[in-house]
């Protein structure tokens, strides 16, 4: 088996962009010192600007275009699990697979330089090999990821008196009944609007229809049990809300590019030093 590196810290500009994915069972995080584009994460467009922080995890479809010029960490789940720390960080469902939002943190200045100086500290430590050399790192990742949650929930809070009440009833009706609600009428009647309204709002708040958040949350929730669980896939299936397996792998693969038995297998059993 072809052993990688861990976890790589690399240059980004628009030139090596289309480079930067060739290894999509890996995680992300950008670091734009300058940037004015747009990514397209899993078919929804998010505009980037100059010290955005953005975050990305495994076998989501994403594109770049425009101008960019920064620093991507790359990092395998077998280094640093999002999944395993999703407790003690909080940045499971905010950083990543945060498709009711954005995994895209707008920092002022001091905010990104402050979380710039952890992707620092990496590379400093990846210069020369030394005892505890991985540890070090994975202790100024997971330092970095707790400070971008601080930020993020922090400008949530400041953001929270504009936003629409209906936007976090969806949200937390989503969360309770993903896997055992997938009927329009069920969200539309527990939040008493009309079919319009409620399509309107959900493609208002989340530029996307109420299936594919519907699709995205499972799919989010699966890819937890397929590297965390040895669960058989029809199993998971089930357990997330759909009554056809194969169906499931379809979706699976419409969102991921691959499908759920190889996700697991690049992810579970790719042991890596």
């Amino acid at each position: 088996m072809k052993k990688e590196k861990v976890l790589s810290v690399i240059s980004i500009s628009q030139h090596i962009v289309s480079s930067l994915f060739d290894r999509p069972n890996f995680y992300g995080i950008f670091f734009f010192t300058k940037a004015n584009g747009t990514i397209k994460l899993d078919g929804r467009d998010i505009i980037i600007k100059t010290h955005n922080v953005f975050f990305y995890y495994p076998y989501q479809i994403i594109e770049l275009y425009g101008d960019f010029e920064g620093e991507l960490i790359q990092f395998h789940p077998d280094f640093f699990c999002i999944d395993i720390h999703a407790k003690d960080i909080g940045c499971q469902g905010l950083l990543f697979n945060n498709f009711f939002n954005d995994t895209n943190v707008k920092c002022s200045n001091t905010e990104f330089y402050e979380l710039k100086q952890f992707c620092i500290s990496i590379l400093e430590e990846l210069q020369y090999k030394r005892i505890g050399q991985l540890d070090m790192v994975a202790s100024h990742l997971k330092m970095l990821l707790i400070q971008a949650v601080r930020i993020k929930k922090e400008k949530q809070e400041q953001q929270q008196i504009s936003k629409d009440k209906i936007y976090h009833q969806i949200e937390v009706l989503l969360d309770k009944h993903f896997s055992s609600q997938s009927s329009p009428e069920f969200y539309i009647e527990q939040l008493e609007v009309s079919q319009t309204t409620f399509n309107r709002l959900c493609k208002k708040h989340f530029k996307h229809s109420f299936i594919t958040l519907l699709n995205l949350k499972r799919v989010a929730s699966a890819k937890n049990k397929l590297f965390l669980t040895n669960l058989p896939i029809k199993d998971i299936a089930y357990q997330i809300g759909y009554n056809d397996p194969l169906y499931f792998s379809r979706v699976f693969k419409k969102y991921c590019g691959i499908s759920p038995i190889e996700f697991r297998k690049q992810l579970h059993h790719n042991r890596l030093i």
